[in-house]
């Protein structure tokens, strides 16, 4: 088993998830009084959060595949914000039924 299968198995979609990096990395340019720390754990969060919730946006949306990476880059970029936004969004839908 590779090192790419082994990601696969635990749910790891390694374009999506590098998009989401990069997309965490480009807000670090905004922020530069993060620890070092800080930084690790916000690339990681980005890239975990695009991994995880680009299938679902792209799905609710209904978008073209063709999008889904410029989508994983700006939940990579906006984070635990976006997170926020989508489980508001989904509170709401279970609401309205």
């Amino acid at each position: 088993m590779t090192i790419l299968d082994a990601l696969k198995v635990i749910g790891i979609e390694v374009p999506v998830f590098i998009a989401g990096s990069s997309g965490a990395i480009v807000f670090l340019t905004k922020n530069s009084k993060m620890t070092k720390t800080q930084q690790f754990f916000t690339v990681l969060s980005g890239g975990l959060s695009a991994n995880y919730l680009t299938p679902i946006v792209g799905e609710w949306m209904h978008l073209d595949n063709k999008v889904l990476y410029g989508v994983a880059f700006m939940l990579g970029y906006s984070g635990m914000k976006s997170v926020e936004i989508l489980i508001g969004l989904f509170h709401n839908k279970l609401n309205d039924k």
